[in-house]
């Protein structure tokens, strides 16, 4: 999949880890996607600070089914806030600090809050892509 448009340059982006995709009742998409597509949850995770996710292998591609249970829009602010559908992509990135200076350098703005722990590793999401309205989040995977 090709990253967003401004970011395939930099070098800094290693490989999609997934895309992830905004649920109301994650129980619900799980039972869903999983009757679907035949395949299983393969991972789950819960923050402290109101994220529910589910993780699904299908096609070759890992799907990210998140929930917000908590104040995700009192800590992160309206980008973040729910958004049914296809949320975000996600790339895996080397050195997450000197990724956010990259892209920061060449005018992309990052989530104030960010960077914190997720699931994976230390990530950031960056402020919608103008055109698309797709929000970007790069991952430093433990």
């Amino acid at each position: 999949m090709k990253p967003p448009a401004g970011l395939a340059d930099t070098g800094l982006l290693r490989e999609l880890l997934h895309i992830g995709l905004v649920v109301e009742d994650l129980e619900a998409a799980c039972r869903a996607l999983e009757r679907l597509t035949g395949a299983p949850v393969t991972e789950r995770w819960e923050s402290e600070i109101g994220v529910r996710a589910a993780f699904f292998e299908v096609g070759g591609a890992r799907l990210e089914l998140v929930q917000y249970t908590g104040p995700i829009v009192e800590r992160f602010g309206p980008v973040l806030a729910r958004r049914d559908g296809v949320h975000h992509l996600c790339f895996r990135v080397d050195d997450l600090d000197a990724a956010l200076a990259a892209v920061t350098a060449r005018g992309f703005a990052v989530v104030p809050g960010f960077p914190v722990e997720g699931a994976h590793g230390r990530i950031a999401f960056l402020e919608p892509e103008a055109t698309t309205g797709l929000i970007t989040e790069l991952c430093q995977a433990r």
